[in-house]
């Protein structure tokens, strides 16, 4: 499976437990930005980004760990409001 078709069976119970306790907060504050999907967003079979300005959020299939879904924020050292912005975003446009 790629990380396209992952992205696509995701939900949002699912979205939840990636970003832990807060994952329900954290996708709520995230969906407040206003994200240009032209402009922002870049999507293929290995990678997901999404460009906030002060931070780039990655989400990736990670090998090592069974193909789960990895997220990374280039702002922040631990799960944050970015990466809920993504979360967001794909269960919005799935």
């Amino acid at each position: 499976m790629n990380l396209k078709d992952k992205l696509s069976h995701l939900t949002f119970n699912k979205a939840c437990k990636l970003l832990g306790p807060e994952g329900a907060k954290l996708i709520r504050k995230g969906g407040k930005w206003e994200i240009d999907l032209e402009d922002q967003v870049k999507l293929n079979n290995e990678k997901f980004e999404l460009d906030l300005g002060e931070a780039v959020v990655l989400i990736r299939l990670n090998p090592a760990n069974n193909q789960r879904l990895h997220l990374s924020c280039s702002a922040c050292s631990s799960l944050c409001e970015h990466q809920g912005a993504a979360l967001s975003l794909i269960l919005e446009e799935k």
